[in-house]
């Protein structure tokens, strides 16, 4: 059973140490560099790219080097996918029932940890988000969002079908939405 509480209390944790700790470039712009490249590589990998550096930086970002063109998914990967909340679910599948507790205030710590870097990120001189164009970006990352992040909590308080089905069914309503406006935007 999901806890609200244990949640909340995981969100709040970060969210005061965001305030006091990570908000300042000096501590929390290395380690979202990190975590924002890692994105990246991540999805090269899942794309079926090799990857051939990582590197990041205190104020000068970050870059991720690998082999072939790359595609936008690389590209856009890390405003909407939120790699840290991989540990607490990872953690939930090894883990005996009695750790749940520490998992759920993983997910609300790492869930505010993801919120808090991409609004960070997302600012007009990033050059990802220029990369794939700014219309695409504010098409695609919303709905994006809206679907990753209902199957992290679905993973969390449901089960793995029940996250799937939520994928589906938001992909499904955004290709109707898409058929249903597209003569009317053209």
């Amino acid at each position: 059973m999901f806890s609200h509480q244990t949640f909340l209390l995981g969100s709040a944790a970060y969210l005061l140490s965001w305030f006091f700790i990570f908000r300042r470039d000096f501590s929390g712009s290395y380690f979202s560099t990190f975590e924002h490249e890692l994105t990246h590589a991540i999805f090269a990998w899942m794309t079926l790219h090799k990857v051939t550096g990582l590197s990041w930086t205190w104020r000068d970002g970050g870059e991720c080097r690998y082999e072939g063109r790359g595609n936008w998914l690389m590209t856009i990967a890390p405003y909407f996918f939120p790699t840290l909340l991989l540990v607490p679910l990872l953690l939930r599948t090894i883990l005996d029932a009695s750790y749940i507790p520490l998992t759920e205030f993983l997910f609300g710590f790492f869930c505010f940890y993801h919120l808090t870097s991409t609004w960070r990120e997302t600012h007009p001189a990033q050059t990802d988000l220029r990369r794939v164009t700014y219309l695409f970006a504010w098409l695609f990352l919303p709905t994006a969002n809206v679907m990753i992040y209902g199957f992290f909590f679905l993973m969390l308080i449901a089960d793995i079908g029940v996250a799937w089905q939520f994928v589906l069914n938001t992909w499904h309503g955004a290709l109707l939405l898409l058929l249903d406006t597209w003569p009317t935007i053209f």
